[in-house]
């Protein structure tokens, strides 16, 4: 690592990050101005922090280990202190242009701990060359996939144990091109963070096409499905008229809704996590453009993905409290079919709640933090919030 501060002490820094003016110091003895301190970097920056080591960080490690001669060694700033094994934490003071995706997904605030610190600046749009803005886009990037990845598997096992009891034949596994689409993101990560880049082999050019052919077909049924609620009568609807047409929406059966919905959410998610990762790699292939350079890059984007699962959570809810009734000429000719439609009724109801409730938007604490374990190796180890 390198760019070692002159002072291991570091600067006493707000943990916004922003920094402000310099403060003047006492006239000379010549009655001369005497000049204060060097100013902080202008516009936005990146601020590092240390601490030594907790023994409890091992518990918390995220990853595998990054090497010593990596991207993100390479640009981590480390300090002239005594100690060889610390825990480094990284703040930006904005996402630059990923706060749909971190409203989308969460994320928990990270501890704050004292300690030496010193300010990278990242560079506001038109600003020019900023030394922090491939470190600044590392940092966005693993803030979001510890978040995007933890919210994602807790949604989708959710949506798993929901249909699973609720349903016959509960969620399958994943769709091969979701599983593929996976797999090329930790890779294309891995490749950011060890190699600046995001090499051929990492399978992202075949994500990117594969995600998009499931994101237009996610909303082919997403209309589909808003179609079949607004046409249902908001007083009861018979509750095995309304399974026959959700079911009838892509031709999957009422028994694939559930695998639909738990594919839809998978696909938006997948596909705002690549949207960032090669928006990093474009910027990390260009060391001269400040990090502001990524929000026209992908807010757009992460917008239209948070817009496609706030649709999809609105359709559940509205399913969730839609009144579901028994077909009158069941019930009058066979009384005993009315307890087994309410029955089920009353257990697709339960389904649409238990969905819509594990797709609720988590909050997101407004911070993008990461910490960082820098083993006595020289390796780095990325860490989970406390």
């Amino acid at each position: 690592m390198h760019g070692q501060p002159d002072d291991h002490h570091g600067i006493v820094l707000p943990l916004e990050g922003r920094p402000g003016g310099a403060v003047p110091g006492p006239p000379e003895r010549n009655g001369g101005p005497r000049p204060g301190p060097a100013a902080p970097p202008p516009g936005p920056a990146l601020l590092l922090s240390w601490v030594p080591a907790d023994g409890a960080d091992e518990a918390r490690s995220w990853g595998g280990r990054i090497t010593a001669s990596s991207e993100l060694a390479r640009h981590l700033v480390r300090p002239r202190a005594p100690q060889t094994d610390l825990a480094v934490r990284l703040a930006l003071p904005e996402a630059f242009g990923a706060e749909p995706l971190l409203r989308m997904v969460g994320a928990e605030p990270r501890p704050v701990r004292p300690g030496p610190s010193t300010l990278l600046p990242v560079g506001a749009p038109g600003s020019g060359p900023a030394p922090g803005a491939p470190l600044g886009a590392l940092v966005l990037s693993i803030a979001v996939e510890i978040a995007a990845t933890g919210t994602q598997h807790r949604v989708l096992d959710a949506i798993t144990s929901a249909a699973a009891a609720l349903t016959r034949s509960g969620v399958t596994g994943p769709d091969s091109r979701l599983r593929a689409a996976e797999e090329a993101l930790r890779a294309a990560q891995t490749d950011l963070l060890e190699h600046g880049g995001v090499g051929a082999d990492s399978g992202l050019n075949t994500a990117v096409a594969n995600l998009s052919v499931l994101r237009h077909q996610t909303h082919a049924r997403l209309s589909g499905w808003e179609r079949v609620v607004a046409a249902a009568d908001p007083a009861g609807t018979p509750g095995i008229a309304l399974r026959e047409q959700l079911g009838e929406v892509g031709r999957l059966g009422w028994d694939g809704f559930p695998a639909a919905v738990h594919g839809a959410y998978q696909a938006l998610v997948l596909d705002a996590r690549r949207i960032l990762l090669s928006a990093a790699d474009q910027l990390l292939r260009s060391p001269s453009r400040p990090l502001a350079a990524l929000r026209p890059l992908i807010e757009p984007d992460l917008t239209g993905r948070a817009c496609d699962i706030a649709r999809l959570h609105r359709l559940l809810t509205t399913l969730s409290v839609l009144p579901l009734t028994v077909r009158k000429r069941s019930g009058g000719m066979l009384p005993n079919l009315i307890a087994e439609q309410a029955t089920t009724n009353a257990r697709t109801q339960a389904l649409f709640t238990r969905m819509a409730n594990a797709l609720h938007p988590p909050s997101w604490c407004g911070q993008v933090a990461v910490e960082v374990r820098a083993l006595p190796t020289g390796e780095l180890q990325i860490l989970r919030p406390a």
